[in-house]
């Protein structure tokens, strides 16, 4: 009789582990959105304007992305290779730009989102891209105002 109980209950609770919604889960669904980017710049830059919460980053980027620390404030920040080829592979545990690879195109954009120390917070997000004369850019989201900059100018 116990063990048909606690077969019982261990049914129940595996139901309603996989079939009840969560508050807060569907921020954390699989998305694949930028695995084929077809996004232009200036897409690109309305989407991140536009990005103000981890569900806003699901819909518009997915959940494919990896965490590392800022180097300046020692901070969550979570990045982003879109456009990148299937063979793309870049480790750093901050926020390093993978110069290289923008330049030599096996990835189209390099997206970080940086968060606050309640890790919900998004504090700052940058844009980096290389564009077709071989200079990188930044694009810079502070307050949800935009800055464009040249990090390095195109090689001679």
């Amino acid at each position: 009789m116990f063990i048909r109980h606690i077969l019982f209950l261990t049914l129940l609770l595996s139901l309603l582990t996989t079939t009840w919604p969560m508050h807060g889960m569907e921020d954390f669904k699989a998305s694949t959105h930028h695995d084929e980017l077809n996004y232009s710049m200036s897409e690109l830059k309305d989407t991140i304007r536009n990005i103000q919460s981890k569900a806003d980053i699901n819909s518009y980027l997915g959940m494919k992305h990896e965490v590392v620390r800022g180097d300046m404030y020692n901070n969550v920040v979570w990045r982003f290779d879109l456009g990148s080829q299937p063979t793309y592979q870049f480790v750093s545990e901050n926020d390093s730009i993978d110069m290289e690879g923008l330049q030599e195109r096996t990835l189209k954009y390099i997206v970080f989102l940086s968060f606050g120390g309640d890790e919900e917070t998004i504090i700052s997000k940058s844009i980096y891209y290389c564009d077709e004369n071989g200079a990188i850019h930044e694009v810079k989201y502070i307050e949800n105002i935009e800055r464009e900059n040249i990090i390095l100018p195109p090689s001679k």
